[in-house]
């Protein structure tokens, strides 16, 4: 299944973003880079950031130095008027991460927004579709429960938070019961019957980044998180997916030949 055209929001700036990453660029080389966040999630408003998630190789010197190097490059700044937030994680952590089942790593991969094209980016998107697992519902299952916390604890309610809801819940049920990573809200609401979400997105897309949720339909909505989260849970029970990723003797030649590639 293909993510769906973004219907509603304009098109992000890719253009921008690459900017942006040559302008904070991450220690090394970067590998791959991608806008996430509400733009791959469907329900972007007109100023919301720019959420840019990457991966970044170090290079080796760095590694073998006297000084410990830092595994995450972090660069949050106003850019060209519109608030930029990057995040590239280094090659060793993304890997281990990746066969761990973190969702972000997953849907890092498989955003249709890249800033980088090459062999690289097709081998890292090939080894994150053979490490997909049982093991990423721990991820959604935590996700989904921080964001019914947060969402509980706002006063007023944010559309934002709601919709993170059903997104989290829908994408880790969607990858348990098929296998394939989706971010997409409105595919994801349309495909297991919550319209009503759409609803919702259109107030997020044509409001502000933190509009809140509008009582009668935030009530609707509410009242259906439990469903999401018992759904999610039988997803896993019955999914056709392996217990843990299959593919760690694949993930670790792919590290090393890059170490080694570097030296040459």
């Amino acid at each position: 299944m293909s993510v769906a055209p973004l219907g509603w929001a304009p098109p992000p700036d890719l253009e921008r973003c690459r900017r942006f990453l040559a302008h904070r660029p991450p220690p090394g080389r970067p590998l791959l880079c991608a806008l996430t966040g509400s733009h791959l999630y469907g329900f972007s408003s007109p100023d919301s950031d720019l959420d840019l998630k990457g991966i970044h190789q170090a290079d080796n010197e760095a590694l073998l130095g006297l000084d410990a190097q830092a595994e995450n490059h972090d660069a949050l700044e106003v850019f060209e008027g519109v608030e930029c937030d990057l995040t590239t994680h280094e090659l060793r952590l993304a890997l281990s991460l990746l066969l761990r089942g973190n969702g972000n790593l997953l849907e890092r991969l498989e955003s249709p927004f890249q800033l980088l094209e090459g062999p690289v980016v097709a081998q890292l998107r090939e080894l994150g579709r053979g490490a997909r697992s049982q093991a990423s519902f721990g991820h959604y299952r935590g996700y989904l429960q921080a964001m019914m916390r947060e969402h509980g604890r706002e006063q007023p309610a944010q559309a934002k938070s709601l919709l993170y809801c059903f997104r989290v819940a829908l994408t880790g049920r969607h990858l348990m019961e098929t296998g394939e990573v989706v971010a997409h809200l409105p595919t994801l609401a349309v495909q297991f019957g919550y319209d009503d979400v759409l609803e919702l997105v259109s107030i997020k897309e044509s409001g502000a980044e933190q509009c809140p949720c509008p009582a009668d339909l935030g009530g609707h909505l509410r009242a259906q998180l439990p469903d999401l989260v018992v759904a999610l849970e039988q997803a896993k029970a019955h999914s056709p997916l392996p217990r843990v990723a299959p593919n760690r003797a694949e993930v670790e030649a792919f590290l090393l030949e890059r170490r080694r590639a570097a030296w040459r």
